[in-house]
């Protein structure tokens, strides 16, 4: 608040470094990845973090406390994007939330005593206190592309009015937005694409990197995508302007989605199975909003059938190459674990699932080898992500792959190769052997990636790889054709005067 220091996160560490120059300094561990932070005058720092709470920590360091718990009965997935209101005592944050009645700007207090929805929308917010001769704030947040002010009473943060419209076509990703406000009245925006509307592209890329083009159209695009047995579809799911998920399923010959799952909750993170024929996911959904793993024929025929239901998280991650077994990963939003459910037509639902890896630590993201004998997957273990490859049934080896942090591992369609992202956002390569015992080469980088929320902090993958091995569809963030100018920010200095006239 003083403008003498910065705060940013690195290395997974909170850090600070004065203005003018200096030696940074650490302030405190980060549990998980940052999203967000704030800093008031009485040296508080508060930030959030993708699967869980906010935390606290002095200015002067120390070891960061817990501020808020998500409510995993009502379906929140985590806080972030937190603002200070000048009172040092209030603040603003956006939860994360399967259940779409509830997510939104919330306001809360450092002592616990108040939290309420103050707006429903997609994304964090800001707060632009009073103008000089106004007895009113304003929290400004996207609705949709549009970038939106609500007037807030400047002692009680009460809503004393309904939301009115400042900019149009204001671009976001994920909760993300593109603007800013100061506290002197400049308000900052860049115009792009919003939630539902072009945030991300999937890019067909080779081993060089070289675009080879893209498959579909721009869009929301989260789980996935991820490429049926054959190659011809790949499945993926993708966000409305009303924040809802549903999985598409778009055929990679002419590029076009065909919409796969219609319900109102939340579906994501579909799977293939081996033979094409069948496609399983995981959703947030009924009147009791519980979490649950679906299947349906993969033509998008027949009904939907429940296999397994749960409070908790589910997200499907991928089949064994027999048939009999689907790997999903499941937990709260301090620790993932990855279970095992018997998956084969002839299961019965409602069939008991086993833990394959249950440990104090996220285990996620794993992936079956093309002979079935061994499992990639991701874990923090020790202390950042770094991918694993363990025998399938766990127990008989363990081999770490990754060396500088990584994640979202993937299989060569002949066991030979896992590619992987590395924690500096770049696609890995390393040469394995899985006969007669698994062996590891050195990683080797073939190109930078530009997903839509960072390499580390996703339980699911942000790309594929095509049946050859020589080529990959990534999501990335959607930036339109290579030749294309940059998108300009746009200043308004003394926005508060065009509220006068």
């Amino acid at each position: 608040p003083d403008s003498r220091f910065i705060g940013f996160l690195v290395g997974g560490k909170v850090m600070k470094i004065e203005a003018a120059g200096g030696p940074p300094q650490t302030l405190c561990e980060v549990p998980g990845d940052l999203i967000g932070g704030s800093w008031n005058r009485d040296g508080v720092i508060i930030f959030g973090t993708p699967d869980g709470g906010l935390f606290r920590v002095s200015q002067a360091g120390g070891v960061a406390a817990r501020l808020t718990t998500s409510d995993e009965a009502h379906g929140e997935l985590g806080h972030g994007r937190p603002w200070f209101l000048p009172d040092g005592r209030h603040y603003l944050y956006f939860s994360r939330t399967d259940n779409p009645e509830a997510v939104g700007i919330y306001l809360a207090t450092l002592d616990g005593t108040e939290r309420k929805r103050l707006v429903a929308t997609n994304h964090g917010g800001a707060y632009a206190p009073p103008a000089a001769g106004s007895e009113n704030g304003h929290l400004l947040f996207l609705r949709g592309g549009t970038l939106m002010a609500l007037p807030l009473d400047a002692r009680r943060f009460e809503p004393v009015g309904e939301p009115f419209p400042l900019a149009e076509q204001v671009g976001s990703m994920l909760a993300t937005e593109f603007f800013s406000v100061s506290a002197n009245g400049v308000l900052a925006y860049r115009n792009g694409s919003a939630i539902g509307g072009g945030g991300s592209q999937l890019v067909w890329f080779d081993r060089q990197g070289k675009s080879l083009g893209t498959l579909g159209p721009p869009g929301s695009y989260g789980g996935g995508p991820t490429l049926s047995p054959d190659g011809n579809r790949a499945a993926v799911d993708q966000g409305d302007a009303a924040g809802n998920r549903n999985v598409w399923v778009l055929d990679v010959a002419r590029g076009v989605p065909t919409r796969f799952t219609f319900d109102s909750g939340q579906d994501f993170s579909p799977a293939w199975s081996p033979d094409g024929t069948r496609l399983v996911f995981g959703s947030f959904r009924g009147a009791g909003a519980a979490f649950g793993i679906y299947q349906r024929d993969s033509s998008g025929t027949g009904k939907e059938e429940l296999l397994l239901q749960s409070s908790l998280p589910m997200d499907p991650n991928s089949w064994s190459p027999d048939g009999r077994y689907l790997l999903y990963s499941t937990g709260n939003k301090s620790k993932r674990d990855l279970w095992v459910l018997p998956a084969t037509a002839r299961t019965p639902p409602g069939s008991k699932p086993t833990p394959y890896l249950q440990g104090p630590y996220n285990e996620q993201q794993g992936q079956f080898s093309p002979d079935g004998h061994w499992i990639a997957y991701s874990s923090d273990e020790t202390g950042s992500y770094q991918v694993y490859v363990q025998s399938f049934p766990a127990g008989a080896a363990k081999v770490q792959v990754s060396t500088a942090g990584g994640s979202q591992p993937r299989w060569r369609r002949d066991g030979k190769e896992i590619f992987y992202i590395s924690a500096d956002a770049r696609l890995t390569a390393v040469a394995v052997k899985t006969e007669p015992r698994f062996e590891a080469g050195a990683p080797h980088a073939l190109f930078d990636v530009r997903t839509p929320a960072g390499p580390l902090i996703d339980w699911f993958s942000h790309y594929d790889v095509a049946v050859d091995g020589k080529r990959f569809l990534v999501n990335t963030v959607a930036t339109g054709s290579a030749a294309s100018a940059p998108t300009p920010i746009t200043v308004i200095v003394n926005w508060p005067a065009a509220l006068k006239r």
